[in-house]
């Protein structure tokens, strides 16, 4: 940093001027990198600014979890099995048509989000559009509604129903197995909520399935999961991505987003919960 000085300003000598101006310095650099909120070079500007969006974002969803009420008996031991299971051996092993992890499940914040969501619409019937283990559907089930689950993969059928036997919410939770949008046409009668968290390229299908077949109840609401896929949607379109796969997925929940939002028959707020949670309503 190049300081200058000009003279007696104000009646404030050069070494007065000087004096502050050091002192200044001095305590923007001891300082530096702890916050953003004072004065710095530009670099230690944007090191605070880092500093501090890091514990923001890396203290919240841990909070927010100790938080949530906690798990039931269902939700807990599908947690424990998933948390245990070896999912790379498994995919070695071509026992899962997809290579699977513990990140793909729904976590206790937005599962107890589910929950809450079927208790105060006092929805009965829940059709859930994409399984995986079950977390999501057990915390559905466990609020009063019978849930219909689509998924693609037979393992993972097989896999819920031994990590619930035993427990209530297998009595209440009908997983058919099948390409959802093939599934879909079978389905009959409506569904007071349903949840979507399968192929993010066809979530637009999946939703205009629904309307086309009269499936969503007159008051019903359609969750839709991922909607803000690892920032894809709000990212300048020309952002690349190391794996081609994710920024097609990103575009299609881009293109949805914006088509909900369009849509005569749609109403769509995009909450910023994990990866981003849309609660779509049928105005008629």
């Amino acid at each position: 940093m190049t300081k200058q000085y000009f003279g007696a300003i104000d009646g404030v000598s050069v070494e007065s001027r000087k004096r502050a101006a050091d002192e200044t310095e001095g305590a923007i650099r001891q300082t530096a990198g702890k916050t953003a909120c004072r004065w710095s070079v530009l670099s230690e500007r944007v090191e605070g600014l880092a500093k501090e969006m890091f514990v923001l974002a890396g203290n919240m969803d841990p909070y927010l979890a100790s938080m949530a009420t906690e798990e039931s008996d269902a939700m807990r031991a599908i947690r424990l099995k998933m948390e245990n299971t070896d999912w790379a051996m498994l995919w070695k092993e071509e026992k899962t048509m997809f290579s699977y992890g513990p990140e793909m499940g729904t976590d206790i914040v937005e599962a107890q989000m589910l929950q809450s969501f079927v208790a105060m619409a006092g929805a009965a019937r829940v059709l859930e559009v994409g399984m995986f283990c079950g977390y999501g559907a057990a915390a559905m089930a466990e609020a009063g509604a019978n849930v219909v689950s689509l998924e693609i993969d037979p393992f993972l059928k097989t896999w819920f129903e031994e990590a619930v036997d035993g427990l209530p919410a297998k009595d209440h939770v009908d997983v058919r197995v099948g390409p959802a949008l093939e599934t879909m046409k079978a389905l009959d009668g409506r569904f007071d909520m349903v949840f979507i968290d399968a192929n993010k390229s066809e979530y637009r299908d999946y939703v205009q399935t629904l309307l086309d077949r009269d499936l969503l109840a007159e008051r019903g609401t359609i969750i839709a999961d991922n909607t803000l896929y690892n920032g894809y949607p709000f990212l300048p379109e020309m952002y690349q991505d190391a794996q081609p796969a994710r920024k097609a997925f990103g575009d299609s929940v881009r293109e949805f987003n914006a088509w909900v939002k369009g849509h005569p028959q749609l109403t769509q707020v995009i909450l910023p919960v994990r990866d981003g949670v849309s609660i779509i309503r049928r105005t008629n």
